[in-house]
């Protein structure tokens, strides 16, 4: 689903850990817990005072450094091929987002989030991966600010913050050219 994305983010957070489980008898079997918070900068203005401005919003924070340190940590066997990338394969998912900053007197809403549609591909060693990770889809509104002496004045949906938390298994993708 198409979207907008935050413009940077103001500060990005994660950690990763094995999931205790029985123990696989590979490391590349792992089940992992990825846990991704930040606050992401959005700055979306109202365009009315009378009606709600709605957007679907894509946030995809920086999965790739978890990954790689655990690949790293734990010594998981990479593929030879070349132009290779990391991803996880979702098991389990439980997203949230919430207005953080605000600009003027006006409304803000939330008011739901989802995974953002997954991928489904084989992984550089051939096994498939039903449900890569992508993102969420937030859906967030922002009504025009104030009217004062005949001007709009925008309000401004200033910050979105998040938390992710993720359980799945690291997957390398082949990476086109």
């Amino acid at each position: 689903m198409a979207g907008i994305s935050f413009k940077s983010f103001a500060g990005q957070n994660w950690t990763i850990t094995p999931v205790n489980e029985p123990m696989p008898s590979s490391i590349s079997n792992q089940t992992w817990l990825v846990v991704l918070t930040g606050v992401g900068i959005l700055d979306l203005k109202g365009d009315r005072v009378d009606d709600w401005r709605r957007e679907v919003l894509v946030i995809f924070p920086d999965i790739h450094a978890p990954l790689q340190y655990a690949v790293n940590r734990y010594s998981i066997p990479k593929p030879t091929a070349p132009n290779v990338g990391l991803a996880l394969d979702l098991e389990l998912w439980a997203p949230f987002a919430a207005v953080s900053g605000s600009l003027a007197g006006a409304g803000f809403s939330v008011d739901a989030w989802r995974p953002n549609t997954f991928l489904a591909a084989p992984d550089a060693f051939g096994k498939p991966a039903r449900q890569i990770f992508t993102g969420i889809n937030v859906d967030v509104a922002v009504t025009g600010g104030e009217l004062h002496m005949g001007h709009d004045f925008p309000a401004t949906l200033h910050t979105v913050s998040y938390h992710i938390t993720l359980v799945g298994k690291i997957v390398f993708l082949l990476q086109n050219i």
